[in-house]
């Protein structure tokens, strides 16, 4: 399912961006995506939109039509599985001035927890301005300062 999760983005992306979009894996499920801003919208629903679309069919008829499938976990115990969903958080410039990578990062984090909050699969686009930007640079400069007295 992480392979079609990435070919969907790389496929939307490039298709949507050329090569005004980057896609890269960061790990396990999670990716990112750069793109204009202007394609956000259309690029968030055509994503999600085939998601949708394919993700079913990688499951049975009768779990699709449950809507569920039953999976064990980690002490043999079985449990209701929702089928997949992808969630989306987006981090734009257009209300704000990032200083440093790791403000972008903390917020799209924080956008994609958000986004997972919702029902079915969504994309949740952060709306509020510099006064959020200007706390996260507060916040990253107490961790630099931890992280220079820890001798890291």
């Amino acid at each position: 399912m992480i392979r079609i999760l990435a070919k969907i983005l790389h496929d939307v992306v490039k298709g949507l961006c050329g090569q005004a979009g980057f896609v890269g894996h960061i790990g396990g499920d999670d990716f990112i995506f750069v793109i204009p801003v202007e394609a956000v919208h259309e690029s968030c629903a055509e994503i999600v939109g085939v998601f949708d679309l394919l993700i079913p069919f990688q499951y049975s008829e009768q779990d699709r039509r449950a809507g569920y499938f039953f999976g064990k976990d980690r002490r043999g115990q079985l449990h209701r599985v929702p089928l997949m969903t992808v969630s989306v958080g987006v981090v734009t410039n257009e209300r704000r001035n990032f200083t440093h990578a790791a403000q972008v990062s903390e917020l799209a984090t924080e956008m994609k927890s958000y986004a997972k909050t919702l029902p079915g699969s969504v994309y949740s686009i952060d709306r509020r301005t510099d006064d959020y930007a200007t706390a996260g640079a507060a916040t990253l400069a107490r961790a630099e300062a931890l992280g220079a007295l820890e001798g890291k």
